[in-house]
């Protein structure tokens, strides 16, 4: 993975000391700044005392889980969250993906893997170097620049997978985009096996944002392809 310009301060909430340790060697001569929690409480301690720009999360935590550390961490802050999962447990990522992570990884991986996970939610959240623009489609206004989303003129909280669908979306209002392509976009991965990421990632979005004014849906399924962003009857898209 490419070196960040700036080093990127990354807290890992695990007891896996050995972890802490693996994650250190790998990251932090690619520009990363790890610090290492032992615990939920401990993770969230350390959220409010300095502010991190990554964070990978354990569901299998002493006293609080990671499933409820997540909730407090989204109660103070947007940064990304990657949750590291049993493997198979597919509750706990379709979970872990509903509370407001980013992307989850299964154990055992590599270490190769982590970071190159890391390294492809830090470019979809982080602002990039280049021309940034609106778009309004009906009520819905996405500014790619403060990477803001309003809604009939009110801000939405979303997390970072969550708007990058809605962006990746945007772009062609109208037309389905392939769920293969959205996932490979969203999670820089391979699609795998009955991968229900993108579905609960629409479904979070309708919670979020609503119908149109005129009451009806904003997504729509394409059976065997993927979704699509629909355009509201007055046909407003900038």
């Amino acid at each position: 993975m490419q070196a960040p310009k700036v080093r990127v301060s990354l807290l890992l909430i695990d007891d896996d000391r050995s972890l802490g340790a693996l994650l250190a060697e790998y990251c932090e001569p690619s520009g990363f700044s790890v610090t290492c929690a032992r615990s939920g409480e401990e993770g969230i301690q350390c959220v409010t005392e300095r502010p991190f720009q990554f964070i990978v999360l354990d569901v299998m935590l002493p006293g609080m889980d990671g499933f409820e550390t997540l909730r407090q961490l989204r109660e103070i802050t947007r940064t990304p969250v990657l949750m590291l999962t049993t493997r198979g447990a597919t509750r706990d990522r379709v979970h872990g993906l509903n509370d407001g992570a980013d992307d989850y990884l299964t154990k055992p991986f590599q270490p190769e893997e982590l970071v190159a996970r890391i390294g492809s939610i830090l470019r979809r959240t982080q602002p990039a170097a280049v021309e940034v623009s609106n778009r309004l489609v009906g009520d819905l206004l996405l500014d790619e620049g403060s990477r803001t989303v309003l809604c009939s003129g009110k801000p939405v909280e979303l997390t970072g997978a969550q708007y990058e669908l809605l962006r990746l979306l945007l772009e062609c209002p109208g037309e389905a985009r392939p769920r293969e392509d959205l996932i490979r976009r969203i999670f820089g991965r391979e699609p795998h096996g009955v991968d229900r990421s993108i579905d609960n990632l629409v479904n979070n979005l309708r919670k979020r944002l609503g119908v149109h004014p005129d009451g009806t849906d904003r997504f729509k399924s394409v059976r065997n392809l993927g979704y699509s962003y629909v355009l509201p009857q007055d046909g407003t898209c900038l």
